[in-house]
């Protein structure tokens, strides 16, 4: 369906119902706060849409496109929405960032909040992996809905009715994916080559697979399919078959990291990537709190984005997860045991919502670990004193390496103002950066 053909169906919709209603973002008074009541409302009977930058239908027009005063007509009042909303509690799922509709006829730009029936059905969350965790606490005798308010798993609304909170639902639930209106799978693809064609012959190799369940099954079944794979290795067009020397714990660590740090607001799944040369791990969301490229594994985070989730799934019987920073300084040593480059994590600015961590399926060379420990001590080095400490001649075969880790994220490179390509330095990724200009 075309946009304008959404519009359309949109502007015929003939009045409010239970389960669709139309929003102007004005400068009404409370504009915000009713239209935060509405959303509560629709996710606490048979969820619905909530329409932003539209006229309610009642209100008649000489023209259907008249109606559309657009998010446009107040982007405060947008701005503040989406941080009202997502600061409800229970949480209600990825309804926020809505889908955006362009309306080129007049220059407008309309929202679409899809809002799904709040879980109340403690029922769904009676299962296995609910008696596990409960056993493993030593919790007897009392009922779901009891021990999950007890231990902040349930949350009560301005109802005062008692609702599961979202840690919970990935907790516990079978199918947290259709209980909620959020991406909480993961994708796993795999290519020939070393990049993603999507031509008329992509290089998938075979269909991607996509994995679901409870955080703990989650996990599980992530590692056991991802490190078949990688035990199997890739047949290339030559006839030979890649193999792969990345440590499994690093690979494990990797995956883990993302289900349980990732933004469980973005509406994308987590996805992992082999390629012949490396492994990507694409976790939506960016580093919280205190957390950079420069500093991860090095400090403790100052805090969680899913606290509830941490804290809980470390009172499983077999835990996935210790919460003691262990993680990303597990997979720095263990690349390094295994002679491989370190992991590298891509994020803002080259992504603007996502952590990339990057396994290179590489043994490290000789130039890297002269480069690398003269950067500890010093760091920032120029193609002349690489080429000293290396004792590679050539400048131009010296550039290369060092842009091929530069590409690879290994090295970030710092052109002067003036252009001079003798003055270019480069750093590693794991540092900070004191000026980007000299």
């Amino acid at each position: 369906m075309t946009n304008k053909e959404l519009v359309e169906i949109i502007l015929n919709i003939p009045a409010e119902s239970q389960t669709v209603e139309f929003k102007r973002l004005s400068s009404v008074k409370n504009e915000v706060e009713r239209i935060v009541e509405s959303v509560v409302a629709l996710t606490n009977s048979d969820g619905g849409s909530v329409i932003l930058g539209v006229e309610d239908p009642s209100k008649k027009v000489a023209k259907p496109y008249d109606r559309i005063f657009g998010i446009e007509e107040n982007p405060s009042n947008f701005d503040l929405l989406g941080r009202e909303i997502t600061r409800i509690i229970p949480p209600l799922g990825s309804i926020w960032p809505p889908q955006i509709v362009p309306v080129p006829e007049v220059n407008k730009r309309i929202a679409i909040l899809f809002i799904i029936k709040s879980v109340d059905d403690f029922h769904l969350l009676k299962t296995p992996f609910y008696e596990e965790w409960r056993s493993e606490k030593k919790i007897a005798g009392a009922s779901v809905e009891e021990t999950l308010d007890k231990t902040g798993l349930a949350k009560r609304d301005d109802k005062g009715i008692l609702r599961p909170t979202r840690a919970a639902v990935l907790l516990f639930a079978e199918y947290p994916s259709d209980l909620m209106d959020t991406k909480c799978t993961i994708r796993v693809f795999q290519y020939t080559g070393k990049l993603a064609t999507f031509g008329e012959t992509p290089n998938l190799i075979g269909t991607p697979k996509t994995i679901h369940g409870p955080i703990v099954k989650l996990i599980k079944d992530a590692h056991d399919y991802v490190l078949t794979l990688l035990r199997s290795g890739i047949k290339i067009p030559s006839g030979f078959v890649t193999e792969y020397q990345l440590p499994e714990r690093a690979v494990k660590e990797a995956i883990t990291n993302a289900v349980i740090h990732r933004d469980y607001y973005i509406k994308r799944d987590i996805e992992v990537k082999i390629f012949e040369d490396r492994i990507e791990i694409e976790n939506p969301g960016l580093f919280s709190y205190n957390i950079t490229p420069a500093n991860i594994g090095y400090i403790r985070a100052e805090g969680y984005r899913n606290d509830l989730l941490v804290k809980h799934l470390t009172e499983f019987p077999l835990p996935p997860n210790l919460d003691q920073n262990e993680g990303d300084r597990a997979m720095r040593q263990e690349m390094k045991n295994s002679n491989l480059y370190p992991p590298i994590y891509w994020t803002y600015p080259h992504l603007p919502d996502t952590v990339r961590v990057i396994l290179l399926n590489e043994k490290v060379s000789p130039e890297w670990k002269t480069i690398y420990d003269f950067l500890k001590q010093n760091k920032y080095i120029v193609n002349e004193t690489a080429r000293e400490i290396t004792g590679i001649k050539q400048m131009d075969k010296m550039s290369r390496i060092l842009k091929k880790w530069v590409d690879s994220g290994l090295l970030i490179q710092i052109r002067p103002l003036s252009g001079s390509t003798k003055a270019i330095k480069y750093r590693l990724t794991d540092t900070f950066e004191i000026s980007s200009r000299t």
